[in-house]
């Protein structure tokens, strides 16, 4: 294959995080520069004291012949090596925290602006706390990494190398000797990362971490349950179980490492231990005592320093292996496909089509959408029922495009949705959930979600539609009420009437209701039915029902079961042709029938 034509490898690791860091990496590149020039200069003092020593020792018996002029240079020498060092660490210090801060900002944007572009899909089979752990732990650990390692390897890495050219043009037998116990240490340590049940365990660490940080947010989020059932941090034993699980693969990879890492400490503190019965071998040799004291004392001094510096540099190294993974799982969401732009469509009509549609969450599982068709006419309304796990909360997700289908497509007018661009798709189609969320905000910021252009008057003319004006007017600061603040909270229907609110604001063309009066009230269901009428008019409208009174009126019912559309028509046409139809009524007047009597025993 041509090399001009071979694709390049994927970068991973540091090279990869450099490759993230964008413009900032030239910043990187200067910074580790002057920790280089730094190191450097944090030398010179041995050097110049090796010159002092020798020259007070030449002239030992006669301190008055010193050469007092040589050390005066010698101390001017150290004190600019001194001056350096501490401006170029400085430096260094302040151009890696700041491109760290850069750095971090930009790739948390980066990603959560990712997460805004992929399919909604993938949420459902991600954990918040994995999510969270990327964004927030492996991030942050990112930027320790740039702010103070990625500088403390340069330096690690210069300044053993400008000690050993010192030393082996000082005496390249003491330096060979002084190498034995770093070449040791270095494989040793060399064959434990290059074990691939090494590297297994730090993947093993962060899946543990992951789960029990995805486990504890759920546990966070479903205290109210565990309180009301009288639950014991223990009875929660999934909880329990991850932690362990997280613990014991952190143990694990302690004793994997334990063996391997203390020989490794125990060899790279050793040179004195090879240094002294070595220089005891060459005093023989030595030409003089001026000769040979100075450059003994120099290797003690110096080549036991090499410890430090050699040292950090194995940590970093073994650093890197952690932040390699974190960068692989920030890769991980990088990477993930983005809803596709295969063209600019532009509606003009907003009747909506499903053509022979079929979806699979996995290609595992079984076909949650079985080959449905049917068309939804600009300006109606269309309900959809069916029992649970039927597919209707699919078929609303599969038009705003939170999955794609396998089979078949979804047109408004005559545009295929998957032609429409994602941000003018949203502009076209509003959606309220079953389970609002509000954000700890204003209330009316949270209404303007629907419209961040629009006026404090069109936010209280939507409140009003949506019937929940007068409830804000009640609040402490009106629509300058915190939500959650000072004990201010809203009921479910309230919520609702809220993201209601949101949609009128919005003002779309297609509006999706998927179970709105799901956990409402009789009084709130009143309300919230009233803005339904409003919200509808002129719109193409689909309500996902349970309550089948709640759609009874609409242009049109679909009748899902299993995923199929088995029957489609009027209220009226369905009770006359539809059996299935025919036996959901008879269960909800069954339902609206029921009543608690005293004394009544169930068996």
């Amino acid at each position: 294959m041509n090399k001009k034509n071979k694709p390049s490898k994927e970068k991973i690791g540091v090279s990869r995080l450099l490759e993230l860091a964008g413009p900032k990496k030239k910043k990187l590149i200067f910074a580790c520069l002057l920790s280089v020039i730094s190191s450097a200069a944090r030398l010179v003092p041995f050097f110049t004291i090796y010159q002092v020593i020798r020259e007070l020792l030449a002239h030992y018996s006669f301190v008055g012949a010193v050469d007092t002029g040589k050390i005066y240079m010698l101390t001017a020498y150290t004190f600019a090596a001194a001056l350096i060092y501490g401006v170029c660490a400085f430096v260094s210090s302040v151009l890696a925290h700041s491109s760290a801060y850069d750095i971090i900002y930009e790739l948390r944007l980066k990603l959560m602006k990712k997460l805004s572009l992929i399919p909604s899909g993938y949420f459902t089979g991600t954990t918040q706390g994995t999510i969270k752990k990327v964004i927030s732990d492996d991030v942050e650990q990112i930027e320790v990494f740039i702010a103070h390692h990625i500088t403390d390897i340069a330096a690690a890495v210069a300044t053993p190398i400008f000690t050993l050219i010192y030393l082996f043009a000082m005496d390249w037998r003491l330096t060979l000797v002084t190498l034995i116990p770093i070449f040791v240490s270095v494989s040793l340590l060399a064959k434990g990362l290059k074990n691939p049940k090494g590297a297994q365990t730090q993947v093993d660490m962060h899946n543990a971490k992951e789960k029990m940080e995805g486990t504890i947010v759920e546990y966070i989020h479903g205290m109210s349950v565990i309180k009301i059932f009288n639950r014991t941090l223990s009875a929660f034993k999934r909880y329990e179980e991850d932690i362990s699980t997280y613990v014991n693969t952190v143990e694990h990879t302690a004793d994997h490492f334990a063996s391997g890492m203390g020989a490794y400490y125990a060899f790279f503190g050793a040179q004195l231990l090879f240094l002294l019965p070595a220089s005891l071998l060459l005093i023989p040799t030595a030409s003089s005592y001026l000769d040979f004291l100075p450059l003994i004392l120099l290797f003690f001094l110096v080549g036991g320093g090499l410890k430090e510096p050699m040292e950090n540099m194995m940590q970093m190294v073994i650093h890197s292996k952690r932040i390699t993974e974190g960068v692989n799982r920030i890769d991980q969401i990088l990477k993930q496909p983005e809803l596709s732009e295969i063209g600019d469509g532009n509606p003009q009509t907003y009747g909506i089509t499903f053509e022979n549609v079929s979806f699979s969450y996995t290609d595992d599982n079984p076909q949650a959408i079985k080959n449905v068709s049917f068309d939804l006419l600009q300006g109606t309304i269309t309900g959809i029922v069916g029992p649970s796990g039927g597919g209707k909360s699919t078929l609303a997700q599969l038009l705003l495009r939170f999955y794609e289908p396998q089979q078949g497509c979804i047109k408004i007018g005559d545009v295929n949705i998957q032609e429409i661009p994602p941000h003018h798709l949203m502009d076209l189609v509003s959606y309220v959930f079953q389970d609002s969320f509000l954000f700890h905000d204003t209330i009316e910021n949270n209404i303007r979600m629907g419209n961040r252009a629009a006026t404090r008057e069109a936010v209280i003319i939507a409140a009003k539609n949506a019937e929940i004006h007068e409830v804000i007017m009640a609040l402490p600061q009106r629509y300058d009420t915190v939500i959650g603040e000072k004990d201010t909270y809203l009921s479910g229907g309230e919520k609702q009437r809220i993201a209601i609110a949101r949609i009128f604001l919005k003002d779309t063309p297609i509006v999706i209701l998927d179970e709105a009066t799901a956990y409402a009230d009789a009084e709130n269901e009143t309300k919230i039915q009233q803005a339904f009428a409003r919200l509808a008019l002129n719109k193409t409208v689909l309500i996902i029902a349970h309550r089948l009174r709640t759609v009874e009126n609409a242009d049109q019912i679909i009748v899902l079961e299993d995923g199929r559309l088995l029957e489609m028509g009027t209220h009226e046409k369905l009770l006359r042709d539809c059996p299935q139809y025919q036996n959901m009524i008879a269960a909800n007047e069954r339902r609206d029938r029921w009543t608690l009597r005293k004394g009544v025993t169930i068996a």
